[in-house]
């Protein structure tokens, strides 16, 4: 049963990335707080500029939108319920060391919400349709 969840899961990643890039653009942790701030106040102008979503001085994780672009969403550790994101953009542990591993994670409300309406149906579709219970 938790090949099925997770084939529904990461069925859905375009789904999920692009709501971590919509997230990411705000300038927002998977919590809603702020990732953090800039210091230089040229950099910040220049950012608001590229990207006024996040609001002034506010990080956004994006400049050239390499890091983004390569988003892939995985597996978490051991846990066949927990996902994370990753990219294989080389700046990826750079972000990670400055901003924490959380930068990678999923709003779990959101998540929550998602499996409630969307993943719970597919997995009892899959169910009836794999082991011909119906």
């Amino acid at each position: 049963m938790e090949h099925l969840v997770k084939e529904i899961v990461l069925s859905d990643k375009e789904t999920l990335k692009e709501r971590k890039i919509k997230e990411l653009e705000r300038g927002l942790r998977p919590n809603e707080k702020r990732i953090g701030g800039y210091q230089n106040g040229e950099y910040a102008n220049e950012k608001n500029q590229m990207n006024p979503l996040a609001g002034f001085g506010n990080v956004d994780l994006i400049y050239s939108g390499s890091f983004v672009s390569k988003l892939f969403l995985k597996s978490y550790s051991n846990n066949p319920r927990g996902y994370i994101f990753d990219s294989t953009d080389v700046k990826t542990g750079n972000l990670v060391g400055k901003y924490g591993l959380d930068i990678l994670g999923i709003n779990q409300d959101w998540f929550n919400k998602r499996q409630s309406e969307i993943y719970r149906y597919t997995l009892v579709y899959q169910i009836i349709k794999n082991y011909k219970i119906a």
